[in-house]
């Protein structure tokens, strides 16, 4: 998501909105780049650092849910969220992760937060 973007998005709002745009495009950037580094976890065989990555993006979700109050972000964070215990109960059992339905999610989000 581009900057650029993200401050157009708020230009066309009022100031309380604008700074929930903000927030939102921010946070939305945090959780992409915590699954581009759950993804490139999970082609390596360390499953700790795995581990690790879903828990980064568990936090970024929990910082975007305590920032951000809008209903149409909390269904997005929910499906994020929803993704992210999937993930993570697949690595907990040893069976092989689909990320897609993650990376679907997380796209979802960054359209919600543009």
């Amino acid at each position: 998501m581009s900057a650029a973007l993200a401050v157009a998005a708020a230009m066309t709002l009022g100031a309380c909105d604008v700074q929930r745009a903000v927030d939102c495009a921010r946070l939305a950037l945090e959780v992409s780049q915590s699954v581009d580094e759950l993804e490139q976890a999970a082609q390596g065989e360390n499953p700790d650092v795995l581990v690790d990555a879903v828990d980064a993006v568990g936090n970024d979700i929990q910082e975007l849910r305590d920032t951000v109050d809008d209903v149409d972000v909390q269904e997005a964070t929910d499906s994020v969220e929803e993704a992210v215990d999937s993930v993570r109960a697949g690595v907990e059992d040893g069976t092989s992760i689909d990320l897609s339905p993650l990376g679907d999610a997380v796209d979802a989000l960054t359209d919600v937060c543009a």
